[in-house]
């Protein structure tokens, strides 16, 4: 039934064409004046888990950003691993929470769509349709990412990092452009 799925994601690809946000409001920000960042990722295990609520912690105390918060799509049916129990500022969603192309249709990405964040960071290198939709529809003023030439127009800001690229590399750079970008020390 693999054909099944390339068929239903080559439909969701179209739609989701239709669904970048073209008429949000776009503003330069850095980690100096943003009040509120949005991560996006997907599940790979409990060592990547922590590695993002680092990330997060370090944006809170470093940069002194205010609200963080960090949503992760779980590619599977059911089964919620233990570590990603809902948390403050933490929130995942399910497979099973997607439509027939893939676009998720539950209340935590409803809410956070809505959410008019400063930043938006999507960790993927690899495009993941169900996150794609999200960072599409969100209201975010920045929206920052990895490089990829079929992707120009989901982000403001792309990454061209080397394919072996970890993610403490690529926080690396989002850090070194989003401390330095329309910066004014005072």
């Amino acid at each position: 039934m693999k054909w099944f799925d390339d068929i239903k994601k080559a439909w969701g690809r179209r739609k989701l064409l239709s669904k970048i946000n073209k008429s949000r409001e776009t503003a330069v920000s850095n980690f100096h004046n943003a009040h509120s960042v949005a991560i996006l990722y997907e599940e790979k295990g409990e060592s990547y888990y922590i590695l993002v609520k680092q990330y997060v912690k370090y944006l809170k105390s470093e940069f002194g950003v205010r609200d963080v918060l960090a949503l992760c799509y779980i590619d599977d049916k059911k089964e919620v691993p233990h570590y990603h129990t809902h948390r403050l500022k933490f929130d995942y969603f399910l497979k099973s929470e997607l439509n027939w192309w893939y676009e998720p249709s539950c209340d935590q990405v409803k809410n956070f769509v809505a959410n008019p964040y400063d930043i938006l960071i999507n960790l993927e290198r690899t495009p993941s349709l169900p996150l794609e939709f999200i960072q599409a529809e969100s209201n975010a003023r920045l929206k920052v990412g990895y490089y990829n030439p079929d992707r120009e127009d989901h982000f403001d800001l792309m990454l061209d990092l080397p394919e072996k690229a970890t993610f403490d590399e690529f926080v690396k750079q989002v850090n070194h452009y989003l401390t330095r970008i329309n910066y004014e020390r005072a």
